[in-house]
């Protein structure tokens, strides 16, 4: 029965995998127990749980708080799902290969340089000759008939042609092997489903309708000839004008292409095009089907290379509506697709008989859709990046950027329709204006666009200067922080002016992260020293995968930084220094005296004798950066340098975040719930917690080893037993996991020094009370209970004697704690200020035992003196730690600071104490700078 039940609980194991596009490699997160596809957030590919790369269990907590839970505690929506035009294969979205196909029209690619040039400098005429293509056919590979955008068709097309496709599926084996692919319907759906059926992409539609255009002008009068009895001669500059690629039909004007252009296209590919339907619209007495033969073409120009004659390609109509037409190709590593006699249509526009003259027919009256000669991915690849070259020479602005504008700007406001043209010269603008920005977390665009109508009279920011400021002024700026915005006043036009160089965003339009930077227009972001850029690290010592942003360059690692000091002449120059030394590329890494003398160039140009400061700076650095421990690697501290992305992928285990959130408050057996404060803690804050962590041990630590050595040297042992068990270490004791349940239920082992030097390991049980452990100090140091000061943790706390009636409750002592016990002085000594702790708090306690350690100094051996003053600096140590600071005077007020405990006060003397965020400290300075130099500002802010 317990068997039944935990097969019906649900897996709740978090997976994690890889995109297999070789072109994206998004690393994706998604539940053992969800869907079987899954959607690439990079990409919008959706793939199947087994086709995804590197799947491995999340085993740690943080990667699956920040990737699973941030988003929806924090808020964050991430960057929008892509349309079906924008779903990228191989690194190329539809939307990118409609605006790449104009410069195919008129350019081609020297297979040599692989350099794009233009057509007539290589002797091919102004523009691409389309019946190049007339034996290609594309093959979909089996991982992408299920990809959106890209393979099957998700408009209804499999409803409505169901019929028709199982009617090829039964001639070819109950084997599916012809499928109806996706195509945008953006008014060139024709043009783009021939286009997907000769390359496979949308990058040939603009071509295609060109020589669609031109095939009709140059046979205009044989077209006329042969559609006389069915085509008006006055339509003809209706059916040419609509193969333009810039066509727009008049409104209320139902014109587009049709059959009469797909028989032209025939003639243009040199090949026959077949268009199906379903199967009651193919047995209608209407033309909803046919077959379109090349027929002004001789036989001979209509075969390949081989000799043979090229196959058919096969679109067909999408719905009952017939107005959106979609490609039928077959899939890659399976048999080619066989159209059975009983589905091919009658031939449109010409003769029957001409069927068996351009159409390789079989026994059976069958024939080969397509067939296997498709192009390469590695040709075509080279073929777009070489057309992108050329787009980039003539917008200024890569593709792949304004198919991102398209995505994140135009369809984030719902505006639909445009023209990729319009969306080109928008982008283009865009990014002269500075007005583009990339986040680095999301990867989305955000663009800073203010409306003109709030800067004019009357508008939202014109308002809000004039009643901030009065009358404007065309001599001063005018910064309004809550839009992002810095604005000068135009007198003439009475209109304030966006100065776009003067602002910048703030936050991501999608998730709201703080990583956000400007873009060029060649789609490379203009990064910050520190930033991670998309480049792959393999050798890098942060863990993050990626390399790091510095001066010009890509890093695996951030660099150390350390302060140095120049002086010369007189004068005093005070410098950090940036170095790089763990690089993959020994290059990369910093040469001392390059170092040394861009600092003195900087600061002391010119000067006489320089060479030997060049040389105190080359001896101060190699100081800084000498390490005993060759792991060493204490990187400079950038906010948002490691900021866990959306998106992140690693080809390495998953290293795991040594600074993972603290706060998870458990509330019942199966829900928990986060503190939201807990995935936004500062660095500030996390720094100051580990640095607590970490030198708690350093702090307790004694000089143990020292010690040990000396005892060993004198021929002293630490302890009256002198067991191995109690001084075989003299490391301090860390909490272990015992290797017996049981042991470890019943015994605790503490680490305890006392105040004179000596040490030793007890071993208490879990009952164990206050007055059994003074008992055992006492048994194995020889100091009575009353003179024994027993302290524990850090900072060291006084272990409390119970009180009445509870002498018999255990002790509040830990597995691995380590304690102190001090002596105290004893009735014997007639010293006044014996009966006062050498530890105390107090001013007047430590000089009291100042005093009495100066008077029997005296008496006391060397090594007692020793003793005496470590822990006399021991405690004026733990003094100096709780002593708060005053800091950085800031006018009538100043802060406060507390080194123990890790916060800032605001101390306004005449009124209280504060609490003060560090986030809000340096907001705080910023404002009274800001404050103070106001008066002779020349940028007025708005609120």
């Amino acid at each position: 029965m317990s068997l039944l039940q935990s097969s019906k609980k649900k897996d709740k194991r978090i997976l994690s995998g890889t995109c297999p596009d070789p072109k994206c490699q998004a690393r994706l997160f998604f539940p053992a127990h969800g869907s079987i596809s899954i959607e690439c957030t990079e990409c919008g590919q959706r793939h199947e749980q087994k086709n995804l790369l590197n799947v491995e269990e999340v085993t740690d907590p943080d990667v699956v708080l920040h990737n699973l839970l941030r988003n929806a505690l924090l808020g964050v929506t991430g960057a929008p799902k892509k349309g079906t035009e924008l779903v990228k294969v191989m690194g190329l979205s539809n939307y990118h290969c409609k605006l790449l196909s104009p410069v195919l029209t008129r350019y081609g690619m020297d297979k040599q340089t692989g350099k794009a040039k233009l057509l007539r400098e290589m002797n091919q005429g102004e523009m691409f000759d389309c019946s190049l293509l007339g034996d290609r056919a594309f093959l979909i590979e089996p991982d992408h008939v299920s990809t959106m955008g890209y393979g099957k068709d998700r408009s209804g097309s499999l409803i409505y042609l169901h019929d028709t496709l199982e009617e090829v599926k039964k001639a070819n084996g109950n084997r599916e092997c012809l499928i109806p692919v996706h195509v945008d319907g953006d008014g060139h759906c024709l043009v783009h489903a021939v286009s997907r059926a000769l390359v496979g992409r949308e990058l040939f539609w603009h071509a295609l309708r060109e020589n669609l255009k031109q095939n009709f002008k140059q046979n205009l009068d044989r077209y006329k000839a042969l559609f006389q009895d069915f085509i008006d001669a006055a339509e003809w500059e209706d059916i040419i004008n609509e193969c333009d690629p810039l066509f727009i039909p008049p409104e209320g004007v139902p014109l587009g292409l049709r059959n009469i252009h797909i028989f032209g296209l025939a003639n243009v590919l040199h090949r026959p095009i077949i268009l199906l339907d379903s199967l009651s619209g193919m047995r209608s007495s209407g033309d909803y089907s046919a077959t379109f033969l090349p027929g002004l073409v001789a036989e001979e120009q209509c075969r390949g290379k081989d000799g043979k004659l090229n196959k058919p390609i096969c679109i067909a109509w999408s719905s009952s509506g017939r107005n959106h037409y979609i490609p039928l190709v077959g899939i890659k590593n399976t048999v080619l697709p066989n159209l059975p006699a009983r589905l091919l249509p009658k031939a449109w526009g010409v003769p029957q008989e001409l069927i068996r003259k351009y159409i390789k027919l079989e026994s059976d009256g069958s024939c080969v859709i397509g067939g296997d000669r498709s192009l390469q991915d590695k040709y075509l690849m080279r073929l777009v990046n070489a057309m992108e070259e050329v787009f980039m020479e003539k917008h200024s602005i890569h593709p792949s950027l304004v198919a991102d504008v398209h995505q994140y700007v135009y369809r984030r406001t719902g505006v639909i329709g445009i023209q990729p043209e319009e969306v080109t010269e928008a982008a283009k603008k865009s990014v002269m204006e500075n007005r583009l920005h990339r986040c680095l977390i999301c990867g989305a665009l955000s663009e800073l666009h203010v409306p003109p109508e709030w800067l004019v009279p009357g508008g939202k920011l014109y308002n809000l200067a004039k009643s901030t400021h009065g009358q404007l002024r065309p001599d001063k700026n005018y910064s309004f922080p809550l839009n992002n915005v810095v604005c000068s006043y135009d007198t003439q036009r009475d209109v304030l002016v966006p100065d776009y160089k003067l602002s910048s965003l703030n936050t991501c339009n999608w998730c709201h992260g703080t990583s956000v930077r400007h873009i060029r227009g060649n789609g490379s972001v203009v990064y910050l020293d520190g930033d991670r850029t998309n480049t792959r690290s393999q050798g890098g010592k942060c863990g993050c995968g990626f390399k790091h942003y510095w001066d010009g360059k890509e890093y695996d690692n951030l660099p150390e930084a350390f302060p140095i000091t120049l002086e010369w002449g007189g004068r005093v120059v005070r410098e950090t220094v940036y170095w790089f030394q763990y690089e993959t590329d020994p290059a990369l890494n910093s040469n001392v005296y390059d170092v040394a003398m861009k600092l003195v160039t900087k600061h002391f140009p010119g000067e006489f004798g320089s060479e030997i400061l060049v040389q105190k700076v080359v001896n101060t650095i190699l100081h800084h950066t000498a390490k005993k421990n060759p792991d060493e690697y204490n990187p400079v501290s950038i906010d948002g340098a490691h900021v866990q992305r959306l998106t992140d992928t690693t080809e390495t285990p998953q290293v795991a975040d040594p600074q993972p959130p603290t706060k998870i408050i458990l509330t019942g057996q199966k829900a928990k719930t986060l503190h939201k404060e807990e995935l936004t803690m500062s660095r500030v804050e996390r720094s100051i917690q580990q640095s607590i962590s970490e030198q708690a041990f350093v702090t307790q630590k004694r000089r143990t080893d020292k010690l040990k050595q000396e005892q060993k040297g004198q021929g002293r042992t630490s302890s009256p037993g002198g067991s191995p068990e109690t001084s075989s270490s003299s490391a301090p004791a860390t909490p272990t996991k015992s290797s017996s349940p049981s042991s470890s239920n019943k015994e605790k082992k503490i680490r305890v020094t006392t105040s004179d030097g000596r040490q030793a390991m007890l071993t208490l049980q879990a009952h164990t009370t206050f007055s059994e452990v003074q008992r055992s100090i006492t048994n194995q140091f020889g100091v009575p209970p009353a003179q024994q000061c027993i302290r524990y943790g850090f900072p060291p706390k006084e272990l409390i004697p119970p009180k009445d009636g509870e002498e018999n409750e255990p002790v509040a002592l830990q597995h691995g704690d380590r304690v102190t016990v001090e002596i105290l002085r004893g009735p014997e000594d007639k010293s006044p200020a014996a009966s006062i702790p050498r530890a105390s708090s107090s001013h007047s306690g430590l000089h009291s035992v100042k005093n009495e350690d100066s008077v029997t100094s005296s008496r006391m051996s060397s090594r007692e003196l020793q003793d005496s003053i470590d822990l006399e600096m021991s405690s004026l140590c733990l003094l100096a730690t709780l002593m708060a600071l005053y800091i950085n005077p800031l006018g009538e007020s100043c802060t406060i600071y507390c080194c123990f405990w890790s916060f800032h006060e605001i101390c306004f003397l005449t009124v209280a104490h504060f609490s003060l965020h560090y986030e809000l400290l340096h907001v705080y300075r910023s404002n009274r700078t800001m404050t103070r130099s106001r008066e002779n500002s020349e940028t007025l802010e708005c609120r």
